[in-house]
């Protein structure tokens, strides 16, 4: 649908996309939204009409457009979580799971993907990466013939890296692309195992253990543009026993690296460091102090770099195991995560997520902010919350986490999720948190935006969104056809956010048939 945005440039437009669930009068008289959704979930260009949801959820592509998921995707043997702060959360398992470590999870629309150390996953002969479908199991081709450690999705392409040299059965070194049906080698691939990949649209960042790439030397990181392979400057090295890179994440022309190393481009750079395209920065002086330290997980938010691994400082002040970098200067994380449960030598951070305010952290601790977080705890900002009771098993520890909405997908070393039974992985949802992940916004201006809440809705729906206090504002509700069901002229109202509710009903009284609806709020 086209977004209408009338009397030019003086007028601001917020749009977002609304599911609303029909009252009982309606039920059943829409085809499902299924008949208008492609494969990965988007709705068919040009779909027009009134659409049943039910058995749907909205969630977001790669680029933050609004996706429909099957429930399905929500099925697996539950594993409640009674009591604690956050009671109302449940895990679920994937199916029986697989059969051994999972290293590396990647999401997209509805998929998950999974790889580590396992060659079964639902029962089934898999090699070492897997498709969870939300209801069922399939393997990559005959996947590859050693670890996976690491998973990057772009569109169609599935990167995969790790410690094999064959992907499908023909030569890989150590990294390879699945396109849904077959796999393929980058170009002569790396000297020696993968740990991380980055995708930042034609091009791919790739970390890990080699000192080669495509035959050429790169030292720990480099990049493939997809017909050939780039050293990152010098790389990265240091006066310790074995660099490697570890992390990987991008954000705009800034590539952040973690790892084991202390310089980076010939100068000083501790365990973390930033190559803006053409040359190596440090975050400060770093984390850590001494070369037992490493970082092993980094996830970017807007201006926040959020770093973990084993590290008590950062940027010289205590920090344990995770740190947040502003741009300029480093901040902790409360008290941090520490205790690493029984047989372990130390605490780690293995895994970060963000999902809007969230940030979910995972490793090997059994204590989140002071408090007991069995290997997987959620920060809000300014606290810790642990998700339920937490994974265990003999040795647990969390080594990979995707979040889908509100879905927290989580993977590692463990055979119990909330006291249940769980194969290496599992899926976290609370539906008190993660609200905003559910809310499509789709900025008109840069100064625009909508939210709604409930969505879906059954009933009505408030509105919250900014007001620049000059002109009157108009809310228009449109159907998937196009056609305007409700006008509501808002006047014109202070400066600053603002709410409406809008009961759901359309222009004449009635109730609206169930289906997606596109709302917009002119400003003239």
């Amino acid at each position: 649908m086209d977004l209408l945005i009338e009397g030019g440039n003086m007028n601001v437009a917020h749009m977002v996309m609304l599911l609303v669930i029909a009252s009982a009068a309606f039920a059943g008289r829409d085809a499902s939204l299924s008949t208008v959704l492609t494969p990965d979930g988007r709705i068919m260009e040009g779909a027009s009409g009134s659409f049943d949801p039910e058995g749907f959820r909205m969630t977001y592509g790669p680029d933050g457009e609004p996706l429909f998921v099957a429930e399905a995707s929500l099925s697996g043997e539950p594993a409640p979580f009674s009591g604690g702060q956050y009671g109302a959360g449940t895990w679920y398992t994937l199916g029986s799971g697989v059969n051994d470590e999972v290293r590396a999870i990647a999401v997209s629309g509805s998929d998950v993907y999974v790889g580590g150390d396992f060659t079964e996953a639902g029962g089934s002969p898999v090699g070492r990466i897997a498709r969870w479908d939300g209801s069922s199991w399939h393997p990559l081709g005959s996947g590859v013939n050693d670890g996976v450690r690491a998973i990057a999705v772009s569109g169609p392409d599935v990167y995969v890296g790790g410690g094999f040299t064959e992907a499908g059965g023909s030569p890989a070194n150590y990294i390879a692309r699945w396109d849904g049906s077959n796999w393929h080698a980058l170009g002569d691939g790396v000297n020696h195992g993968v740990r991380a990949i980055a995708v930042s649209g034609s091009d791919v960042y790739v970390g890990g253990d080699f000192i080669q790439a495509g035959g050429n030397p790169a030292n720990y990181i480099a990049r493939w543009d997809g017909s050939s392979w780039h050293p990152l400057g010098s790389g990265v090295e240091g006066e310790i026993y074995h660099p490697w890179v570890v992390a990987i994440a991008v954000s705009g022309p800034d590539v952040y690296v973690g790892g084991w190393f202390t310089e980076a481009g010939g100068s000083p750079a501790y365990f973390i460091a930033r190559w803006d395209g053409s040359s190596w920065h440090p975050l400060g002086s770093g984390v850590g102090v001494v070369e037992e330290e490493c970082v092993f997980a980094i996830a970017v938010s807007g201006p926040d770099v959020y770093v973990g691994g084993v590290f008590i400082e950062a940027g010289g002040s205590p920090a344990n195991n995770i740190a947040r970098w502003d741009g300029s200067s480093w901040h902790p994380l409360g008290s941090g995560v520490e205790g690493g449960g029984e047989g372990a030598q130390y605490s780690s951070v293995s895994a970060i997520a963000v999902s809007g305010p969230d940030v979910y952290v995972g490793g090997h601790f059994t204590e989140a902010g002071g408090s007991p977080a069995n290997y997987i705890a959620r920060w809000d900002g300014s606290s810790w919350h642990p998700l339920g009771s937490g994974v265990g098993g003999e040795y647990p520890s969390v080594y990979a986490i995707a979040v889908s909405g509100s879905d927290v997908y989580v993977g590692g070393d463990f055979t119990q999720v909330g006291g249940s039974p769980a194969n290496y992985i599992a899926r976290w949802r609370d539906p008190d948190v993660g609200i905003d992940a559910t809310l499509e916004e789709i900025p008109v201006s840069p100064h625009a935006s909508l939210h709604a809440s409930p969505n879906p809705t059954a009933s009505g729906v408030e509105f919250s969104f900014q007001s620049s206090g000059l002109s009157p504002l108009t809310l228009e509700i449109y159907d998937t056809v196009g056609r305007l069901v409700r006008t509501q002229d808002l006047g014109t109202l202070p400066a600053g956010s603002q709410a409406h509710y809008w009961n759901g009903l359309g222009g004449s009284g009635q109730a609206l048939a169930q289906g997606v609806v596109l709302r917009e709020a002119l400003q003239r």
